[in-house]
């Protein structure tokens, strides 16, 4: 394992960098965010057969207009009978109208008996859609250690390398000296001197190198998490060795083979969802109400009955009817769903 020290602060292992970077990592956020939503209509089916209870109203003004035909009417000896009383013969067409202001108020309350077995085979899909999901996060979260620590140990590699770096320039600074009186002394022939400074040109070029690569490691760790640049500069990660441990993981045990087979799971158990189509659904449903009319005016365009009765011209105070009491069960069945099922079973084929 591998530790570093930030300044300004206590030393730390790679855990604040893996955190952070959990954190970050956009592909995970993603997931998780998929998750919550699946895990949401997981409590929206579970929840499906509770009872919904509803209140509802309205106002407004009311116009209405319905034209009634009465049946042929024949009375030959009328006149016998009522004196000054003639009634006409034939069909009679007439018009109601009905207007004032309308007031309808109610509740009501449903709840779902039998959904022909939807329900059950959407909630497996669900459930292996969040397994799935759960691998896929898993699966996202050791890419993004992975890298993290690829890079931290590319980091304390090149650090190591400072330190040999500084190491022979050292060496190579007593070389030149040592170099440059022998030079003097003639010891050494000018070729031999050439040699030295060419040492030293190319130690400074890996120096050079040194410096490129640790500013695109340091740029590299605070993209994945989100840390300041000059915070990571500082870290000083030391190598120490580990002992790898042999897993039981293989090639039919991947996380995205796992991940694959919970997926098609889910799709299997939504086609079976979508093939109860033809099953028929239960509800049961209760409500009541209360509708009334101000404000009314009850008219008829022609007579009720020409010779007898006038036509209507009434304005009565209000017209109430309450309560209006319903309760039952009541089923829906689909007979023919558009092909809708034969082709969800050539998608399963």
């Amino acid at each position: 394992m591998y530790t570093s020290c930030f300044a300004g602060s206590k030393c730390s292992n790679t855990q604040e960098l893996v955190d952070s970077a959990l954190q970050q990592d956009a592909t995970l956020v993603q997931q998780k965010l998929q998750n919550r939503l699946t895990h949401l209509d997981q409590e929206k089916l579970n929840d499906i057969f509770l009872p919904k209870v509803a209140v509802s109203g309205k106002s407004g003004y009311l116009y209405a207009s319905a034209k009634l035909q009465s049946p042929e009417i024949v009375i030959p000896a009328v006149a016998n009978i009522f004196p000054g009383i003639t009634l006409a013969e034939g069909a009679l067409d007439n018009n109601l109208n009905i207007s004032g202001i309308s007031v309808q108020a109610g509740a009501e309350a449903s709840m779902l008996l039998y959904s022909g077995g939807k329900v059950k085979h959407l909630k497996e899909a669900n459930k292996e859609k969040d397994h799935s999901e759960n691998i896929l996060m898993e699966k996202s979260r050791e890419d993004v250690i992975a890298s993290i620590s690829k890079i931290y140990d590319q980091f304390a590699l090149l650090n190591e390398s400072a330190n040999v770096l500084q190491k022979g320039k050292e060496r190579l600074d007593i070389m030149k000296k040592t170099a440059d009186k022998a030079l003097g002394y003639g010891l050494i022939t000018p070729y031999d001197h050439k040699k030295i400074e060419l040492a030293q040109a190319t130690l400074d070029s890996k120096i050079i190198e040194y410096e490129s690569k640790k500013e695109v490691l340091t740029a590299q760790l605070a993209i994945l998490s989100g840390i300041e640049e000059e915070r990571i500069m500082r870290i000083q990660p030391r190598l120490k060795p580990i002992q790898f441990l042999t897993g039981q993981h293989t090639i039919s045990n991947r996380s995205e083979l796992r991940a694959l087979d919970h997926a098609i799971k889910a799709v299997d158990y939504k086609i079976k969802a979508e093939q109860t189509w033809w099953i028929p659904k239960v509800m049961a449903k209760a409500s009541a109400s209360y509708i009334g009319l101000y404000n009314n005016h009850i008219t008829t365009s022609k007579d009720i009955i020409p010779g007898a009765v006038q036509s209507l011209n009434w304005r009565p105070d209000n017209l109430q009817v309450l309560p209006l009491v319903q309760a039952g069960v009541g089923f829906k069945w689909d007979l023919f769903d558009g092909k809708e099922g034969k082709m969800l079973l050539r998608v399963r084929v």
